[in-house]
């Protein structure tokens, strides 16, 4: 286990150590040896007294022997040392990744028995439940509930580091989530939440788990629709690269000017021309990924803004439900956003203190669901520039979010009152097939209406 742990460096300089050390013990059993078989008296043994090599012998074959060797040495210091230093860097690397992954250790112990969010968030991050007692704003008993804890192993495909950081601070109020860190009154020390959030990296999934969790759920509501899925995300592959690349870690892409955001892309700003599904099939996918209960709700939108949706009792009258909202009603986002401005708004999602849509301030706790935060965040690892869900897939969920007011199973609190021609009228979007260009995008989009609590996953 030792040497498989070794670097090229350390390696290195332990052959030289080796062979120094066996030319050490060669030299001292050899003298060993001579000093038993010497015989005589002290006369005889003396050095000044024994006859050595005649001027001849030690001239030429003694000589030649000790520069030999000189030579020898030189060369092990010329060569093997500079080898050693030359490969220091690679040292400083294994150094670090030795201490990443102390702290990475470190992390486990206190996900698991320090703090124990393996309790509510299971082993590994994978999601879980815990039980929690609802009060209302007297603090009066409700009810006690089993609260779909999130899975944590794409935590940070949706929220950067500092935002993870802030929930393990501060905790989420009205959950199971407490404060666990000392700013917001927790027990663990700063260091303890940097080594949280090391070991929550190591165990974040791949883009291809994500998609492989995601694809599977649609493939169980309805095979076909998740064939069209597919073969949508496979026509935006190389768009999707495009709007990664040109939007890196901004939070939306309107900040960006024409000409950097469409790099190589044509005046039609094709590069962000997305693939879309037909309206039929954006209302049902994006039913389905708005309520989508794999990893415990970590991927849905429902546990933030349907009420009761966390733990289970879903679709009581938004009023009269004590908690399990975090973030604000959604009927009628479309009358206060463009579509562009609320595709990009669920795919980089807020800012703390940014205005969004016509009359919202974000609170930095919506995550973004199509852009990872942290791609090219320095001191990180980098998983890859996309988030949890392909554009096409974003935009399902907007054409959905947009029609709730006209879907009766979406708003049972209030179902619709029009006439049957004003529910034959699904969706006033632009075409499916292409999404608005980033010329006509107005300024960054928004938040929901505003909300007494903020816009934070549970």
């Amino acid at each position: 286990m030792l040497l498989a742990q070794q670097t090229t460096q350390r390696s290195i300089g332990l052959i030289v150590l080796v062979i120094v050390a066996l030319g050490g013990v060669a030299y001292l059993v050899i003298s060993a040896r001579k000093g038993r078989a010497e015989v005589g008296s002290e006369l005889e043994l003396a050095a000044n007294r024994k006859p050595y090599l005649d001027d001849d012998e030690l001239e030429t074959t003694k000589l030649d022997r000790s520069l030999l060797a000189a030579v020898g040495l030189l060369l092990l210091i010329a060569v093997a040392l500079p080898l050693y230093w030359l490969a220091e860097p690679g040292r400083q690397a294994g150094a670090v990744k030795a201490f990443d992954e102390k702290f990475v250790e470190a992390g486990s112990v206190i996900y698991t028995e320090t703090a124990q969010c393996v309790n509510c968030h299971a082993a590994e991050g994978v999601g879980g439940v815990a039980s929690f007692v609802v009060t209302n704003e007297n603090g009066d008993f409700v009810d006690q509930v089993q609260w779909n804890a999130p899975a944590l192993n794409t935590v940070l495909w949706r929220f950067s580091v500092e935002e993870v950081r802030y929930v393990l601070d501060y905790g989420r109020p009205g959950t199971p989530m407490a404060a666990w860190g000392l700013p917001g009154g927790g027990p663990l020390t700063e260091q303890q939440i940097d080594q949280i959030i090391d070991y929550l990296w190591s165990v974040q999934l791949t883009p291809q788990e994500m998609t492989a969790e995601v694809d599977d759920a649609v493939k169980q509501v309805d095979a076909g629709l998740a064939k069209r899925m597919v073969d949508v995300r496979a026509e935006n592959v190389t768009k999707a690269k495009a709007f990664s690349k040109a939007a890196g870690t901004q939070k939306t892409v309107a900040d960006l000017p024409v000409e950097k955001a469409v790099a190589g892309a044509s005046k039609e700003n094709d590069a962000f021309v997305t693939s879309r599904l037909n309206e039929a099939d954006e209302l049902q996918l994006g039913e389905i990924l708005f309520n989508l209960p794999t990893a415990s709700g970590a991927y849905n939108c429902a546990r933030c803004h349907v009420p009761g949706a966390a733990y289970g009792q879903a679709g009581k009258p938004f009023e009269k439900l004590e908690y399990g909202a975090m973030g604000p009603r959604l009927q009628g986002i479309e009358t206060r956003s463009t579509p562009r401005e609320h595709f990009e708004f669920i795919m980089s999602g807020s800012e703390n203190g940014v205005k969004y849509f016509s009359r919202s301030i974000g609170s930095g706790k919506m995550p973004g669901f199509g852009l990872n935060p942290n791609a090219d965040a320095e001191g990180v690892p980098q998983l890859g520039p996309l988030g949890m869900y392909d554009p096409a897939q974003v935009w399902s969920i907007v054409t959905y979010e947009r029609n709730l007011d006209r879907i009766p199973s979406a708003n049972p609190d209030k179902a619709p009152q029009a006439s049957p021609d004003d529910l034959a009228v699904v969706n006033t979007e632009p075409p499916q097939d292409a999404a608005p260009t980033i010329e006509a995008a107005p300024a960054p989009g928004g938040e929901p209406a505003p909300t007494t609590e903020p816009n934070q996953e549970g």
